[in-house]
């Protein structure tokens, strides 16, 4: 008769074709955001007097294109976080990456939709919402696998735990205060709310851990 143990590892699946498959999606919506950045057709002689100016309406594109990869670079990187405390990943866990890889594919059409019609407000409110389903994914996910002990290598420390929650929240509050901004009729200044957060949120971290680790020197 088996064990637990061994009853429980044949309810679970390698991690290794999973992080194969997320990696190369990410990396194809990443690739894929730079399709809607089209290089201008304008005749030679004129390209000294009109690509400037081209470029310059240009700017809403760019910016969404900057602030969606490097949010996907970001949300990456919190996958590979997620998948260094697991030792294997059950069904739940490889439905909850096929819903985040959903959301993930969808970027590079949100982006675009955003940068092209950043004046017209469903344009940006779709981006914004695109994003905030993708971090709380992100954070439904985490909070699943620090409460399966059977899924980790070990015991996630408490302090990473809270760290890794706050890593997550700056995209969500960026969604939801930019879909308020949008609605009440600031639809291009929403997209800022990607950089005003998470610079936030990185200085509060840096004063959670400069008081954590002047309390474990005290106690020490």
């Amino acid at each position: 008769m088996g064990s637990d143990e061994e009853i429980l590892d044949n309810t679970l699946i390698s991690k290794a074709r999973l992080e194969a498959l997320v990696d190369g999606v990410f990396a194809f919506a990443m690739t894929l955001l730079v399709v809607s950045l089209n290089v201008p057709t304008i005749p030679k002689a004129e390209a000294a007097t009109e690509l400037p100016a081209y470029l310059v309406t240009m700017f809403p594109q760019f910016l969404s294109f900057l602030i969606a990869f490097f949010i996907l670079a970001s949300l990456w990187i919190v996958h590979h976080e997620h998948f260094h405390f697991l030792r294997s990943v059950n069904k739940v866990v490889l439905w909850l990456n096929i819903l985040i890889l959903i959301f993930v594919v969808l970027v590079p059409f949100s982006t675009n939709l955003s940068g092209a019609y950043s004046h017209v407000p469903i344009a940006p409110l779709i981006f914004h919402a695109n994003m905030l389903i993708l971090s709380c994914l992100f954070l439904v996910q985490w909070q699943y696998i620090i409460h399966r002990p059977a899924l980790l290598t070990g015991p996630v420390h408490p302090d990473r735990i809270v760290d890794a929650v706050m890593d997550r929240v700056p995209i969500i509050l960026a969604a939801i205060t930019g879909m308020a901004l949008v609605i009440f009729n600031a639809p291009f200044s929403s997209m800022y709310m990607y950089m005003i957060f998470p610079l936030v949120m990185r200085i509060l971290m840096w004063q959670i851990r400069s008081k954590r680790a002047a309390k474990n020197i005290q106690a020490s």
